[in-house]
Order: structure tokens, then C-alpha cells, then sequence
């Protein structure tokens, strides 16, 4: 786990809470084909979405975060009809990795699809490495710890985050192993070893460390989907 140390109005004896959301099954899930930041729930997406809500009624959310995808934006207003919560923070911090922009529009097996995920895939150890206009790793690693860093001076203890599969598992790896990540252990490991299902839950506690002497990120559960159980 790792250490981030004191931060300016967070106290030793706070603890904070952060449940971290995929959102709800999307079309671009269903249809394997990249859609950016439009692609809309399905109607087992919704249905995921409500069942959600119900389950967080039951937390003490304090205040809601989602990513400024429609997809997520879409997943919190329906799980927020049942924890009363009006008002949602849209962040650009917590939106899905930026895939290089021809790939907008392909279905996943196309073949030049296929082909620059090669490419990328042997390179993604490479510090610094891209192969167009995409987030590459450091670029992700960085937008996880400022997320972090914005949860962590937020005043509420109990935060909803509506987001992504693959930032949640950047968000994951980077509490699991601070500076001993790189580049390939995540995309060795990480990428296809860490699923989240839509609508799973990854709740991480932010608090201080055994000596009592700075806090640190910690992970509580990943992958949590009891409220799917009904959800065909």
C-alpha cells in the first residue's frame, strides 16, 4: 500500500471513504465498437444503475462524483434518485483512458485495431512511449494521483465516484504499488487480471498508517457486485 503522507486540512483521526463506480453496461459494451465519450447505457445498463442506487441508499454518501462521460453522468442520476443526492460533481479527472482517435468508430477485432494494440502493447513498458494522440501510462498515473489528491482535500468523508474500468484499475494499481509500478506490470497484470463488472464497486479508505504518522490510501474491496444478484 502506498504511503502519500499529511495533507493540509486532513487530520490524523479523519478517516475518508471513496466507493469508486463502473458505470452501467453501455452500447459500445454491448456492440464491441468504440464510442468515445457519447456511448449511452442499454437498458440492462439502467436496470444495473438502479440496483446500485438502491445499495448506496443504504451508505452514508455524503456527496456524488461522476466522470463527464454520458455513460457515467447517466449511471449516477439513476442511482441517485435512491440516495436522494440532487447534485453531481462532473470531473474530467475521472473520465475512461484516452484511446488514440482513429479507433473511434471500429469494432475491437478489426484488424488495424488489433495491429496498433500489438504495437502498443509491446511498447507499453517504454516510459514516455505513444503511439499517436492517446494517454499513454504516465499520462494516466498522473491524472490517478491528481484524482486522488482532489478526493483526498475534499471536506466530506463518504464520496460516490462514477467512473471507468480501465482508470479504475490505473486508481488500483497505483494504491496497490505506488512507485513500484511501471508500464509493463500493468499492462502485464493489471489490465487483464483486474476486472471490474459494470456497476462494480472498488471501495478504498484514505487513513492514517499504522504509526500514526501520515495517511495513506488503502484498498477496502474491489469488484464488489452483491446489488447485481436480481439483475438479469
Amino acid at each position: 500500500m502506498q504511503t502519500i503522507g499529511t495533507l493540509k486540512g486532513i487530520t490524523m483521526n479523519n478517516r475518508k471513504h471513496v466507493y469508486f463506480v463502473r458505470h452501467g453496461e453501455s452500447l459500445a459494451n454491448v456492440t464491441q465498437i468504440r464510442m468515445g465519450p457519447d456511448a449511452p447505457l442499454t437498458d440492462r445498463g439502467r436496470a444495473q444503475a438502479d440496483a446500485l442506487g438502491k445499495r448506496l441508499a443504504r451508505l452514508p454518501i455524503e456527496c456524488v462524483v461522476a466522470s463527464d462521460f454520458v455513460r457515467a453522468q447517466d449511471t449516477a442520476r439513476i442511482a441517485t434518485k435512491h440516495t436522494g443526492h440532487t447534485d453531481i460533481d462532473l470531473s474530467p479527472l475521472f473520465i475512461e483512458r484516452r484511446n488514440p482517435s482513429f479507433m473511434m468508430g471500429q469494432h475491437l477485432s478489426d484488424p488495424d485495431h488489433l495491429r496498433v494494440w500489438e504495437i502498443i502493447a509491446a511498447h507499453y513498458g517504454t516510459p514516455g512511449w505513444r503511439y499517436s494522440d492517446e494517454e499513454n501510462f504516465e499520462d494516466l498515473v498522473i491524472r490517478a494521483k491528481t484524482a486522488l489528491a482532489y478526493l483526498e482535500s475534499r471536506p466530506q468523508q463518504h464520496i460516490a465516484v462514477f467512473s471507468h474500468g480501465m482508470f479504475m484499475k490505473v486508481v488500483l494499481a497505483h494504491v496497490l504499488l505506488g512507485p513500484h509500478l511501471n508500464g509493463r506490470i500493468f499492462w502485464d497484470q493489471f489490465i487483464p487480471a483486474k476486472n471490474v463488472e459494470n456497476t462494480g464497486i472498488m471501495h478504498l479508505e484514505f487513513a492514517q498508517n499504522f504509526h500514526k504518522t501520515a495517511m495513506y490510501w488503502k484498498l477496502i474491496s474491489w469488484n464488489d457486485r452483491a446489488h447485481l444478484a436480481n439483475v438479469s
